[in-house]
């Protein structure tokens, strides 16, 4: 899915982005000539694997998704989360496929690994 930031106005336009299990569903609104704010929600169920015994697992992730999403680049200074788009459209594909790779990346514990204080030792 994707949207033209020309049609973006300072009304927000209610989002419902969803494919291949992921949920993005929120608002998005003008705050300034460059840039729109995305203030949704993200839903999936990630495979993910522990980074301490390498079982893969899934993970349900349902959390609040806010992001600033800029026409060309960014020049704010006081932003974090900025995604830059230089082809004057908004791809949720992008978002939600930047996002699932995002978790997967992060560091992830199995319930099994999370509840132990054993040293772990592995020959490989």
């Amino acid at each position: 899915m994707e949207i033209s930031f020309n049609k973006i106005k300072q009304s927000p336009i209610v989002i419902n982005y969803s494919k291949d299990g992921v949920k993005i569903t929120g608002t998005i609104e003008r705050i300034n000539r460059d840039c729109v704010k995305l203030n949704s929600n993200f839903e999936s169920s990630v495979n993910v694997i522990c980074n301490r015994c390498a079982k893969e697992y899934k993970i349900d992730a349902n959390y609040p998704f806010e992001l600033i999403l800029s026409d060309g680049g960014y020049n704010g200074k006081d932003e974090i989360d900025v995604v830059e788009f230089f082809d004057g459209k908004i791809d949720f594909d992008y978002l939600a496929q930047s996002e699932i790779a995002s978790i997967q990346e992060d560091y992830n514990f199995c319930s099994e690994c999370e509840n132990t204080d054993e040293l772990f030792e592995a020959e490989f």
